[in-house]
């Protein structure tokens, strides 16, 4: 069965390779009705047999195979959909780095459709660094448009930065139960997580930290997740260690208008910094913690600066 069944070609489209989950799906709610996205089930994974792997491994992308031998070799339907792709029509992909699935893409898209790709997480997280600028290159030579979350790499490997994105969020109840607040993966970060979790609580803090990985908290839904954010005054932003682009969390207390406590001191750099809604630590004295959180009243920041974040301001990178 082909990922979309029917299409309309009266007007060109963007379409969007990923799964949503989570804060994805709830970030993009909507964003199909009022834009020219089209969101379509990612095709590119690896094969779940072995025997498929091994075929993938030594035949996709190294030969211009057709559409339909893709789709068998790899047991996932959508290659033959790309040559049914118009002229003017973009593709977006979701971090691809295995560079044959990007040149037999490549090799199926007809003439006159742009291929983008972004990247929400540092490529030198996903592969050794001495290896990233070689692969961007490749990616480049084929000729797609790449895109990234991280200043640093979009300088130093040519690529476009596009900074994180959000979306405005309903009106909601305002219920604080919580004076701080972090969820995420454990990562490199579990000490650093239970030493300020141990600092703020012996300040008398109340703080709700969930550290998702074995040994740890269990995950939660993304609609918990905004429950805690919506009842917390201060959302806690700490990173795995060499990251410079933003993650999420300090896009959701900007739009959820909360405070922010973080180790990314390049947030500063941003239009939607506010020395009294954000305390940076490493920078700002931590013995001004209590006054920054008891006294110093948040400022809200205005809707023409979060709209420069929004979902729909983000996919003016891809047109």
């Amino acid at each position: 069965m082909c990922i979309i069944s029917k299409l309309n070609h009266t007007m060109s489209h963007l379409y969007y390779t990923t799964i949503l989950v989570d804060a994805p799906k709830y970030i993009f709610k909507g964003v199909e009705n009022d834009s020219d996205l089209v969101i379509v089930p990612d095709f590119m994974m690896q094969p779940h047999s072995f025997v498929r792997k091994v075929l993938k491994f030594l035949l996709i992308g190294r030969l211009p195979i057709a559409g339909r031998w893709v789709e068998r070799i790899t047991g996932f339907k959508g290659y033959q959909w790309l040559t049914t792709l118009q002229p003017g029509d973009r593709i977006l992909l979701n971090g691809v780095v295995n560079l044959n699935t990007l040149r037999a893409v490549k090799w199926l898209l007809p003439e006159g459709v742009c291929p983008f790709q972004y990247f929400n997480n540092c490529l030198r997280f996903v592969m050794p660094e001495h290896k990233v600028g070689r692969c961007v290159r490749a990616m480049q030579a084929m000729g797609y448009n790449l895109l990234t979350f991280d200043p640093e790499e979009a300088t130093k490997y040519g690529m476009t930065y596009a900074p994180q994105f959000y979306r405005f969020p309903e009106p909601w109840q305002e219920e604080i139960c919580y004076d701080f607040f972090f969820c995420g993966m454990i990562k490199d970060r579990s000490d650093r997580l239970q030493s300020l979790k141990s600092q703020l609580e012996g300040m008398g803090f109340r703080c709700k930290f969930i550290i998702v990985g074995k040994g740890h908290d269990d995950k939660i839904s993304y609609e918990q997740y905004l429950d805690y954010v919506r009842k917390s005054r201060c959302l806690v932003d700490m990173f795995q260690k060499g990251q410079i682009g933003l993650t999420r969390r300090p896009l959701e207390a900007l739009f959820f208008n909360k405070k922010l406590l973080t180790e990314n001191a390049q947030v500063a750099d941003f239009d939607f910094y506010r020395q009294e809604n954000t305390f940076i630590i490493g920078r700002d004295d931590w013995d001004d913690i209590k006054r920054f959180m008891d006294e110093i009243k948040p400022v809200t920041i205005p809707d023409e600066v979060k709209q420069r974040y929004d979902v729909t301001q983000w996919l003016q990178h891809f047109k």
